[in-house]
This record gives structure tokens, sequence and C-alpha cells, in this order.
């Protein structure tokens, strides 16, 4: 790894939060990158913009074409701390994140992809959550807008549920994408990021954290989502496949120790999760075989049958299912 530093003290700030006349705790913010110098500066602003301080930010490059360090400076961004760590060799997201939860010297922990953006109040609302709740509390999550092409397509918002949120993960991502959650840094750096999975990397890791920890809300939009064709890794099927079987690999038995009942809907949910994606993409032998399979594992849900229906008489059923919106476009 190579890295690039510029220290607290000469960004000028001393860790005291010059509105309270007090010391805030330290955010860290993990900026992980990959050939998207474009997006980078934004994603940079984005951070620097934020009203709340003392904040440390760490771009983790991991192994971009065009290195980070060349897009972006410590000197062209108000943060209290700026550094770029770059990785020599191509790791993915997992690795790079748990690159940046190593170098976080915060007390707490926010994470953002380069082609996501946050709104100014973002953090300060989440501190403001963790300062009011007890220290069981270690994930704060907040809602996102999906954009595409400028234009607002879907706002989600995080369900209700709050503390332990465990059985509801283990089958759905109630929490949101990874760059709308806050963790505690004792528990992220107690917990890495499972590396081995080349999807579902934000469920994956919010069931082992709410194996730890409770799980805290704020029901707003603050994250801006890019929703776009750019360098994703939406449309790898190879990924998706092994991002299932390793899920239900790892997860199943903790889906059993709450009985035989969520043990099925975990692995009707996997499936699902499976043949949503293969629908959008046009696969649609493959999504009904996934869809077909999630209603014969866990058949009490109604949205299983409205995805297998779509996918029955391939583009046609899929075309019109869209037209009269029974199934949405998918992630």
């Amino acid at each position: 790894m190579t890295y690039g530093s510029r220290s607290v003290a000469e960004a000028g700030h001393t860790g005291l939060g010059a509105r309270h006349g007090t010391r805030r705790p330290t955010v860290s913010v993990v900026l992980t990158t990959y050939d998207r110098p474009t997006y980078l500066p934004e994603a940079v602003a984005a951070v620097a913009e934020q009203t709340y301080e003392p904040v440390e930010l760490i771009v983790v490059d991991d192994a971009s074409p065009t290195p980070a360090s060349d897009v972006v400076s410590a000197d062209e961004y108000d943060v209290s701390s700026f550094e770029i760590v770059r990785h020599d060799d191509n790791r993915g997201p997992n690795a790079a994140r748990n690159t940046g939860i190593s170098a976080a010297n915060g007390e707490y922990i926010a994470f953002l992809d380069d082609d996501d953006r946050w709104l100014p109040e973002k953090l300060d609302r989440q501190v403001e959550r963790f300062e009011a709740a007890d220290s069981d509390l270690g994930v704060v999550s907040t809602g996102w807008k999906r954009v595409r092409d400028g234009a607002t397509e879907e706002v989600w918002l995080p369900p209700e549920i709050e503390g332990d949120v465990t059985r509801a993960l283990l089958c759905r991502n109630v929490v949101g994408t990874q760059s709308a959650v806050m963790v505690r840094a004792s528990v992220a750096k107690r917990i890495p990021l499972d590396d081995r999975f080349p999807r579902w990397a934000d469920q994956e890791w919010y069931v082992s954290l709410s194996t730890e920890c409770a799980v805290g809300r704020i029901r707003e939009p603050l994250v801006i989502h890019e929703f776009e064709t750019h360098n994703r890794i939406t449309d790898d099927t190879a990924k998706l496949y092994e991002a299932r079987r390793l899920f239900v690999e790892k997860y199943q038995p903790l889906a059993a120790e709450y009985g035989p009942a969520l043990k099925r809907k975990m692995r009707g949910w996997a499936d699902f999760r499976v043949g949503k994606p293969l629908l959008r993409m046009g696969e649609y032998r493959m999504a009904r075989r996934f869809l077909i399979s999630a209603i014969r594992w866990y058949p009490l849900e109604p949205q299983f049958y409205a995805y297998a229906g779509a996918s029955v008489g391939g583009r046609w059923t899929h075309s019109l299912a869209r037209s009269v919106n029974e199934v949405r476009p998918s992630e």
C-alpha cells in the first residue's frame, strides 16, 4: 500500500466543535473508489461540505488505473484530516472498506461509495442519534434517494423496526446502502467485512453486525444514490450466484436457530434476490428458475408470485408487468 496524509494539526482543527465549545467525537469517513475519476471529486466534496466536525477522511483507492492522488488532494478540501490509502492490486470493495476501517481513528465510521453523495447534515444527524442512545447502539442508517441521469426515481426509507433486526436482515436488506450507515468504530473493527462476497456485501455485513449490537434509524433520505451503468457489478451473474451460495452457507445455521419457518423464509428470499436482478437483465429462463424456487421455499410472500409471473412469458410478460407497475425495475 502507499499512503499520503494531512494531519489534524495541519488542517487547523483541534478536535473541538466550534459550535459547541466542547470536544465532539471524530467521524472517520471511509470513501472507497475504483476507476471513477470523474465521480471522486464530487464525493470528496460531499464529505467536506458536511455540517459536522471533526471529520477524518480516508480515501481507499483500490488500485485505480488513474490513482486517486492524481484526482484529489488534501489542500482542496476543508476536512480535519485527509488520507489516501492505495492498494497495490485490486482487491474488491469489501477489502477496501476493511482497509479504511483499519486506518480509522474516529469514534464512529461512515462509509461512502465514490458514486454516491450525502446531504450536508447527514453526519450531524447520525452522531446526534448515537450520542442520545445507549452504548449498545452500533449502527445508524438513513434513507436514500435513487437518482438516474439527474432525476429522482425512487425514495427509500428504512423500515421502522429498530434494535434487534437480525431476523429481518436474514431475508432482506432493511438497513440500506453502505453509504447510508454509520457504525460505532469499536464494533466495526471487531467485525470486519467478509471479503469473499462479490455481491450482497452490505446485507451480509449488517447481519454480522446485528448479532452484536442494536440498529437505529433516521427515516429521511440523506443519501443520493447514483444508479447508472458506469462500472457497477450489478450485471455479473457469476458473482450473483456466488453471493447466494456464500450467504446461504454462512447464515443458514443462524436462521435455523430461529426455527424451521425462518430457515425456509431465508432460503426463499435468497433465491428471490437472485431471480429479481436476472429478470431485469433479461435472463428470463434463469430468473424463472430462481423465482419459482423462492415460492417453493416460502409460498407466503406475494411479491415472489408477481415477479415469477412476469418471468413466465419472457420479454412480453415482463414488459406487460412493468407497464402496469406490478414489477418495478430492480436495483
